[in-house]
């Protein structure tokens, strides 16, 4: 085994900042070193990979939630040498789906008439597990960063999502080892697209996270964290 210290990058998704990983920073920093990426301002998956390997150095534990894990990707396919391992959450591989442009480019328009406000509920509610509706304080920890996005900032987003590279072939040629998880509640990325995308990957582990819907870094912290710390250690890939 590498026995330097690893960087693990911690990758949010769309609409989401750094408070996706409040719960993951600091037993992940007992690891390793941490960085969690601010995506806000990107305009492309590939210019977004290239900005944070050039913000670190040294092997990487690239971690991606959903939006994330496509940049991890990324990162896999331009630095392969430096990714250690990789952590994929609640997320996908394959070129745009019929009708999804436009899908997304609604929501875009409908965000830069009415503010981020306009959309931020309909979009959570498709996210998240039923029980989580249930939950007044990590709805409104979620509402609260939804709303500190910015038209333009999902404007970005948007567009670099259209613009995606289908992963298929790339997934075959991935040289470390691979985590993938998501929540069994999940409809956006769902369990079984996980499961198809370990069985392309030469060395792939798939967890799912019970009762989580597509947000399982807030909705389920500790069974992610659990997950992903037993996986490190079986693998020998941290601490």
């Amino acid at each position: 085994m590498n026995h330097e210290r690893p960087t693990f990058v911690l990758l949010h998704g769309l609409l989401c900042d750094a408070e996706t990983w409040a719960d993951f920073i600091g037993p992940l920093s007992r690891l390793g070193h941490v960085l969690a990426a601010d995506l806000s301002g990107i305009g492309a998956l590939h210019d977004a990979a290239r900005d944070v390997l050039a913000r670190t150095t040294g092997p990487l534990i690239v971690t991606g939630h959903s939006m994330g894990g496509r940049i991890a990707l990324e990162m896999a396919r331009q630095a392969p040498q430096r990714c250690r391992a990789l952590i994929l959450m609640n997320t996908g591989y394959q070129g745009l789906g019929e009708g999804e442009t436009e899908k997304r480019k609604h929501l875009v328009r409908t965000a830069q008439a009415g503010g981020i406000q306009a959309i931020a509920e309909p979009w959570l509610d498709g996210m998240i597990a039923p029980r989580t509706r249930n939950d007044a304080a990590l709805l409104s920890r979620m509402r609260a960063m939804i709303l500190r996005s910015t038209p333009a900032s999902f404007a970005g987003q948007i567009q670099a999502l259209i613009e995606r590279r289908d992963a298929t072939e790339l997934l075959g040629r991935l040289a470390c080892p691979v985590l993938l998880m998501s929540g069994t509640e999940d409809r956006w990325s769902p369990l079984d697209r996980h499961a198809q995308m370990a069985s392309r990957v030469p060395d792939a582990a798939l967890e799912a996270i019970e009762g989580a819907g597509h947000m399982a870094p807030f909705e389920a912290p500790a069974a992610c964290l659990s997950a992903i710390t037993r996986w490190l250690a079986r693998r020998r890939l941290a601490g």
